[in-house]
């Protein structure tokens, strides 16, 4: 195994439960990044006690109309998480694109550090109604 790829990691696989062995689920490396990618963008600030930064400032945006302004909020946000937070990554880019009126589909282009592997992933973020 690549000794560079250990950085990334193993841990409690983010939709926690059991393996096909019937041991606790794990994930490990490229899958841990972005799945600690997933869990930075579902946290909003001030859920983890002791945390309270932790988190993204997108579930603010739940409430607003899907518009150019929120969708730029919504990248900003995004980028400047997972900027503190994923400390395994660089952000490339991020980009928030939507398709109707009630989600917002969030772009994220990132590189892993330890390999520089580039990768991205697609948050859906959905807007409630008014």
């Amino acid at each position: 195994m690549n000794d560079n790829i250990e950085i990334l990691g193993k841990g409690l696989a983010f939709n926690f439960g059991v393996d096909s062995n019937g041991g606790i689920k794990f994930s490990s490396y490229e899958k841990s990044v972005e799945e600690g990618i997933d869990i930075i963008l579902s946290t909003k600030p001030g859920e983890r006690v002791y945390n309270r930064k932790f988190g993204c400032l997108i579930q603010d945006l739940m409430f607003e109309p899907n518009n150019s302004e929120t969708k730029n909020l919504a990248a900003r946000y995004v980028k400047y998480a997972l900027d503190m937070f994923e400390k395994r990554i660089n952000v490339l880019s991020v980009e928030a694109q939507s398709e109707d009126e009630k989600s917002i589909n969030i772009i994220v282009n990132y590189k892993l550090i330890e390999s520089n592997r580039e990768y991205n992933l697609v948050y859906p973020f959905y807007l409630l109604p008014q």
